[in-house]
C-alpha cells in the first residue's frame, strides 16, 4: 500500500480547513487558552479558563452548523451567516458565565455539551427519511473519533518521548509545561483537523451503503451487550429484593441504571441495522427485549428520586434525574409499542430535552432553587424564625436535626444561586453584616458568582444572627 505524499497531505489539510474553517479556528481559540492554563497565568486562570469553556462548546456546535449548512444552505452567504449565529451564541454563554456560581458553571456546560454533540448527530439529517444514511453517518463519526484517538495518542507519546530524549540525552532543557503544551495542541489541533477531515461529504450517498464493520460488531456482540445484560440482570434480581423486604431502593440506583441505559441504548443502535438478517437472529430478540427489560429499572428509578425529592425537595442533580426517568420512559414506550421506530428521534428528543431544561421557569436551576427556597421557608416558619417574612431569633429549642436541615438547605442556595435567593427574608442589619464580610473578601457579593467558602461564610454569619449553631458540609441536603 501506497502512503499519500506530502503534498496530497497538504492539499487534503487545506481543503478540510476550507470545509470547517470555524471548527478548525475554534480548535485553536482553544488551544491557546489550555497553553494558557498550562502556564498558569496567574490571575488570568479564570479569564482563561471561561474562554476554553465557551471554545469547547463551539466544536460540537459549529461541526453541526456547518454540515447541516452543507446540506439545507444553497447560498455561501447564508452558510456564513447561520455560522456566524453559532458564534453568538457562544459569545452569549461566555459573557454569562461570570454570573454562575460554580456548580451551575458545571451543568450548565455539561448540559450544552450534550445538546450540541447530539446536534451534530442528527441536524444534517432533519428532515431527511434516510435511516440507513443517518446510521451509516453516525457510524463514520464514531469510527473516525476512534481514529483519531488513536492517532493523537500515539503522536503524542511519540513526540514525547522525543523532548524526554532531547532533555535527558542532549542536554537541552524542557520544561515540564512543554508535555502539557504538546497534549494540548494534539488533542485540539491535530486531533479535531483530522477528524473532520474523515467526515463524509455527500451525506446524500449513505442511504445506498449496506456495509458494516465486523470489529464494531464483534466488540458491540460479545463486550457492550454481555455487560448491559449483566446490569440489567442485577437490576432485576435488587427489584426483586425491593419487592420482597418491602425496603425502598437506594439513592445509588440512580447512577447505575442512568450508566446502563446509556451503554444500553449505545450498543442498541450500533446493532440495529443486523436486526434484519437472518444470521444475526440475537440482534432482533436484543432490540426487542432491552426496553422492556429497562422498564422495571426506570419504576425503580423513579421511587428512589421519590423519596430523595419527598426528604429533601428537588436539587440540580434529582431533577436531571426525574426528567432523564421521564425521557427514558417515552423512549422505552416508543421503541417497545411504535411500528415506525425511528433511531434518529434518540438524539433529536434528548437533544430538545437538554436545551428546553437549560434556562426558563420550567429549567433545572430555576425548579431546584424554588422547591429549595420553599423547604427552608417551611423550616423557618415552623420554628417560628421567620414571622412576617423576615428572620428572627426564637424562644424555641430547635433540634440538631433540624439544624443540619438549615444549615445544609442554606449552604446549597448560597453555593448555587446566591445570596440573593433568600434576599427578602434578610433584615437590614443583616444585610449590612454580611456586606461587611463581602468588605473583607469571605462573603458573597451581591453582584458576584457565589462560592462554597462565601457560602459558608454567609450561612454561619446568618445562623449566628438568629443563635444558631452553623453546621459545616457533610450534613445537609444530599445530591
Amino acid at each position: 500500500m501506497r502512503l499519500p505524499s506530502i503534498g496530497l497531505v497538504v492539499t487534503a489539510a487545506l481543503r478540510t480547513a476550507r470545509r470547517f474553517p470555524f471548527v478548525l479556528g475554534a480548535a485553536m481559540v482553544a488551544a491557546y487558552a489550555g497553553i494558557m492554563l498550562v502556564n498558569h497565568r496567574g490571575g488570568s486562570e479564570q479569564e482563561h479558563g471561561r474562554l476554553f469553556v465557551a471554545v469547547m462548546l463551539g466544536l460540537p456546535l459549529l461541526f453541526a452548523l456547518t454540515v447541516f449548512a452543507e446540506r439545507r444552505v444553497r447560498a455561501e452567504a447564508l452558510r456564513w451567516l447561520l455560522l456566524v449565529a453559532g458564534t453568538a451564541i457562544l459569545v452569549a454563554f461566555w459573557a454569562e458565565w461570570p454570573a454562575w456560581s460554580s456548580q451551575i458553571q458545571v451543568l450548565r456546560c455539561l448540559q450544552l455539551g450534550v445538546a450540541f454533540h447530539l446536534l451534530a448527530a442528527f441536524l444534517p439529517y432533519a428532515g431527511f427519511r434516510e435511516p440507513n444514511g443517518f446510521w451509516q453517518y453516525n457510524k463514520a463519526l464514531f469510527l473516525r473519533f476512534l481514529l483519531a484517538s488513536l492517532y493523537s495518542a500515539v503522536l503524542y507519546a511519540g513526540l514525547a518521548v522525543a523532548l524526554l530524549a532531547v532533555d535527558k540525552l542532549l542536554g537541552v532543557k524542557v520544561p515540564a509545561e512543554s508535555y502539557g503544551r504538546l497534549w494540548v495542541v494534539i488533542a485540539l489541533v491535530f486531533n479535531t483537523w483530522f477528524f473532520v477531515g474523515g467526515v463524509p461529504e455527500d451525506l446524500g450517498t449513505l442511504e445506498a451503503r449496506t456495509d458494516y464493520p465486523t470489529g464494531l460488531r464483534i466488540f458491540t456482540q460479545f463486550v457492550l451487550v454481555p455487560i448491559v445484560a449483566i446490569y440489567l440482570l442485577i437490576l432485576t434480581i435488587y427489584l426483586a429484593k425491593v419487592i420482597v423486604t418491602q425496603q425502598w431502593p437506594n439513592g445509588w440506583i440512580g447512577y447505575l441504571v442512568s450508566s446502563v441505559a446509556t451503554v444500553g441504548i449505545l450498543s442498541w443502535l450500533l446493532v440495529r441495522p443486523l436486526e434484519e438478517r437472518a444470521e444475526y437472529a440475537w440482534v432482533k430478540t436484543f432490540t426487542k427485549g432491552f426496553y422492556i427489560v429497562l422498564m422495571p429499572a426506570i419504576v425503580m428509578l423513579w421511587l428512589a428520586t421519590w423519596k430523595r425529592v419527598a426528604q429533601y425537595g428537588i436539587t440540580e442533580p434529582r431533577y436531571f434525574l426525574i426528567v432523564l426517568s421521564l425521557w427514558l420512559a417515552g423512549i422505552a414506550v416508543y421503541f417497545t409499542f411504535s411500528r415506525s421506530r425511528s433511531i434518529k428521534l434518540i438524539p433529536a428528543s434528548l437533544c430538545a430535552v437538554a436545551l428546553l431544561t437549560f434556562a426558563g421557569p420550567t429549567g433545572a436551576f430555576t425548579v431546584s432553587r424554588a422547591s429549595q427556597v420553599n423547604r427552608l421557608r417551611n423550616l423557618f416558619k415552623r420554628n417560628e424564625l421567620l414571622p412576617n417574612g423576615k428572620l428572627r431569633k426564637t424562644t424555641r429549642a430547635i433540634s440538631v436535626a433540624v439544624r443540619r436541615e438549615i444549615s445544609g438547605t442554606l449552604r446549597y442556595l448560597l453555593a448555587t444561586h446566591g445570596r440573593a435567593a433568600i434576599a427578602p427574608w434578610l433584615s437590614d442589619s443583616l444585610t449590612q453584616a454580611l456586606d461587611a464580610l463581602d468588605a473583607l473578601g469571605v462573603g458573597g457579593a451581591g453582584g458576584a458568582a457565589p462560592t462554597q467558602l462565601s457560602a459558608d461564610a454567609d450561612a454561619r454569619a446568618i445562623l449566628a444572627s438568629l443563635d444558631l449553631e452553623y453546621l459545616p458540609a457533610g450534613v445537609g441536603v444530599e445530591g
